[in-house]
């Protein structure tokens, strides 16, 4: 065995096998909002319940960033268009929405964004404080 080997890397200390980001909570978070098709995987945004607009990609993007982190979709980019697209929802409204996001709870660049990792629980708190969380809902 080489002393290579037999030497402790302080770096492993670090590693972890755990998901990136508390999945448990936001999918409670989420759950209120969002529905996902078993078979398709896609996303749709209940109209049952008045939810604001910029919560609504919030839910969404989480939605996604799920399904990425499970192997269920390739990416967990989202765009206006695309979000217009499964929403309905008016284009006048969502892209105001969008630029409110951007850089505050979205990253990205060419229309097409991302949350980042570290605002998971600050996007899933919002959720869960104003929407409740989808437990015996």
């Amino acid at each position: 065995m080489s002393k290579a080997s037999k030497t402790k890397h302080h770096i492993e200390d670090l590693f972890s096998d755990a998901l990136p980001i508390n999945e448990k909570e936001a999918v409670d978070a989420i759950k209120p909002i969002i529905t996902i098709q078993r078979d398709s995987k896609d996303i749709h945004v209940r109209s049952d319940r008045k939810i604001a607009i910029d919560d609504k990609i919030l839910a969404y993007g989480l939605a996604k960033k799920l399904l990425k982190l499970r192997g269920f979709i390739d990416n967990e980019r989202i765009s206006a268009n695309e979000f217009y697209k499964k929403t309905g929802l008016k284009k006048g409204s969502i892209d105001p929405s969008f630029k409110n996001l951007r850089g505050k709870f979205l990253v990205g660049k060419r229309k097409e964004y991302e949350i980042p990792n570290y605002k998971v629980d600050e996007i899933a708190e919002r959720l869960i404080t104003k929407y409740g969380t989808g437990k015996n809902k």
